[in-house]
């Protein structure tokens, strides 16, 4: 009986069709895990019929705000009254995801703002430089771009006193009448109010050139003023365009004596400009004595 259920080879006919479901069960998965391994990947989709506008990638400018750290400092950021014909507004002060920051005179719906800010700590004697962004050839005649230590922010003299400055401006076309766009100016200790400032007026003429390096090194004796084409790094004094040293016998009278706060501004002189205006400062740098 046993051999009828034998083949010719020798197999029973179980262990065959054993050998069938067997085979058959490989077959199968290997097609199941080839489809799955072929299957592409695929993000989900979320669809929306509101009308409301896609999410757009996160803005590139912030404003700074008051308090907060820029180029290893805190600053204040003017929301009011500043000096000028036109009011200051935080929104007028950002920084970019480059670190630079940026300052504005703006006009929404007809009403210009511009943009100032002041460090909360003050700085003493040593060499400040910023480089500066922007055609100060070519901003409204009533524009100023201020970078400059200023007392009085922080209790230190009073207004015409304890002030250095580095100022771009046609000062509505009043400045060497008119042939001048720039001008270094400082004013006196505290106390010494009605000595009154000292001014070195000059032009930056650039030529399409859109990168500035401004530097002012303090001394209590001295002061030195430098305008320099591209980015200069401290240390080095290169590309020159203007240079002005202020070393008055007088000098305790005549130069602040005090750590100041410094400030940047951007604001309009005797009337708002004829449209928006902006210039940005990509460093400041500040080496001490």
């Amino acid at each position: 009986m046993t051999d009828m259920y034998r083949n010719n080879n020798g197999f029973t006919i179980a262990q065959i069709a054993l050998g069938f479901v067997v085979l058959f069960l490989i077959i199968i998965t290997g097609y199941i895990v080839n489809q799955h391994r072929l299957k592409p990947v695929t993000k989900s989709v979320t669809i929306t019929t509101s009308k409301s506008p896609p999410t757009t990638q996160k803005a590139t400018l912030e404003p700074l705000i008051s308090g907060s750290n820029w180029d290893g400092h805190k600053w204040y950021i003017t929301d009011g009254s500043m000096t000028g014909v036109i009011q200051g507004k935080p929104s007028n002060v950002l920084v970019d995801q480059n670190g630079y920051l940026h300052l504005r005179i703006s006009n929404n719906n007809g009403l210009y703002t511009a943009g100032e800010l002041f460090s909360i700590d003050n700085i003493g004697f040593g060499t400040y430089q910023w480089q500066i962004e922007g055609d100060l050839d070519n901003l409204d005649s009533t524009t100023v771009v201020g970078l400059f230590l200023y007392g009085p922010q922080n209790g230190v003299g009073v207004d015409g006193e304890d002030e250095i400055d580095v100022e771009f401006s046609r000062w509505a076309n009043t400045l060497c009448n008119g042939a001048c766009n720039a001008d270094f100016t400082v004013y006196p200790s505290t106390g010494n109010f009605n000595l009154g400032q000292t001014q070195d007026d000059f032009t930056v003429g650039r030529s399409g050139q859109t990168i500035t390096t401004a530097r002012v090194t303090w001394t209590s004796t001295s002061i030195t003023g430098t305008i320099m084409n591209g980015l200069e790094p401290l240390g080095t004094v290169a590309n020159v365009i203007h240079s002005w040293t202020f070393a008055p016998p007088d000098h305790q009278a005549r130069i602040p004596q005090q750590p100041l706060p410094i400030a940047m501004n951007l604001w309009s002189f005797e009337k708002p400009p004829t449209s928006n205006q902006e210039v940005i400062i990509r460093d400041f740098q500040y080496k001490p004595l």
